[in-house]
């Protein structure tokens, strides 16, 4: 039953891929338009299928077994390819800009930058109004050529950096331009477009590294924006994954003390603890040991369910130890207890088998000859 079980576990349990190229950026862009297209991609040719975890930021790759390393290599290729093309970042502030650069690049190219998408087509903008980044999804090449309008601009802006800090006030700390649609955050009273508040929110959604906490953009301030600004500027749905994210933001900063419930996309955490007490999560109905992060185990410590893990014969190893009656079939490997009668055995796989020299045979008359032959008795 248990050999019969083994093959069933390891498809159903799937493997965790393991590589250290899947760093989280790498990972997240499983979500992306092109990593989704590539994650089905790559199932219909191997006959696969990926479960990805939000939360603990991993993989698992479900499939016959001998697709499975087929199926995790062009995985983690494909994604490296991807994220080589897409970790590309041009800066809109510094002391070589006026800083009013964004607001120039936005009324020359629009608010979504569609002007430089039909300038350079085939490619892929994002504007991070808060940071005053241009994220650029292409070559090298493409980003130089970006770099190089974002001078051009430089170059043609009649007034210096020190006039434009005279004569320009932008009125939104974060786009600098005038305050469209206006919302005043309740605890610090800046006011910001609503439409900027939001792109912050959603950015911090996408890109949680360091976006947590989310504070007031003006210079100087930093104040924290509170729930109610969130409620009144987001949707419903996106203030949960804004809350979301904020959690797993935490998680991840916590250097290890806090764990995400091992459940694929299960929301709860638990608080590491070395004794490895139980975390009974309240979402999944999963017990887990706090110390290992593995299905709980009582009564074994977590190095020895390791063991248990790696190698599923080891309990029964164990278990067979310093019992005289338990031996493995000489043919097939079977494990077999004797508890009474003669030295003739007859294993699953229909051996017949001498039980004092393991010697084998076809039939139970030639056992019981070399029984009586050899060891003179049956018993």
């Amino acid at each position: 039953m248990a050999e019969s079980r083994r093959p069933l576990e390891q498809l159903m349990n799937g493997r965790t891929i393991v590589d250290d190229q899947l760093t989280p950026p790498v990972i997240q862009l499983i979500f992306s338009r092109e990593g989704f297209a590539l994650q089905k991609s790559i199932q219909r040719e191997t006959g696969t299928f990926f479960l990805f975890d939000r939360h603990n930021h991993s993989v698992r790759v479900f499939g016959p077994l001998n697709k499975l390393d087929l199926a995790q290599n062009k995985l983690v290729q494909s994604l490296v390819a991807l994220h080589e093309n897409k970790q590309l970042d041009v800066h809109l502030r510094g002391p070589a800009f006026p800083p009013d650069l964004m607001k120039k690049v936005v009324e020359k190219f629009g608010p979504d930058l569609h002007g430089l998408k039909e300038r350079f087509p085939g490619s892929d903008f994002l504007l991070n109004t808060r940071h005053h980044i241009i994220s650029v999804r292409g070559t090298k090449e493409l980003k130089q050529n970006v770099e190089e309008t974002i001078h051009e601009i430089v170059r043609t802006t009649t007034s210096t950096p020190g006039e434009m800090v005279i004569s320009q006030k932008p009125s939104c700390p974060i786009c600098l331009c005038d305050v469209e649609d206006g919302y005043r955050l309740e605890k610090c009273n800046h006011e910001f477009c609503r439409s900027c508040l939001v792109e912050q929110c959603e950015s911090a959604i996408k890109n949680p590294g360091n976006s947590f906490p989310i504070c007031c953009a003006q210079e100087g301030c930093g104040e924290l924006i509170l729930v109610v600004d969130l409620k009144s500027l987001l949707l419903t749905d996106k203030v949960d994954e804004l809350f979301r994210a904020s959690l797993g933001s935490y998680v991840a900063s916590s250097l290890g003390k806090y764990r995400f419930c091992p459940s694929p996309d299960c929301p709860s955490v638990y608080q590491v603890q070395d004794d490895g007490r139980p975390f009974a999560c309240g979402a999944c109905s999963v017990e887990t040991c706090t110390r290992c992060h593995l299905e709980y185990h009582p009564f074994l410590s977590c190095e020895m369910y390791k063991e248990f893990k790696r190698d599923p014969d080891l309990s029964l190893k164990e278990w067979m130890k310093g019992k005289e009656e338990v031996r493995r079939c000489p043919v097939c490997s079977f494990t077999i207890e004797k508890i009474d009668g003669c030295n003739h055995i007859e294993c699953r796989c229909g051996i017949h088998i001498c039980w004092v020299c393991l010697e084998n045979f076809k039939s139970s008359d030639e056992c019981y000859g070399h029984l009586r032959s050899i060891h003179h008795a049956i018993v």
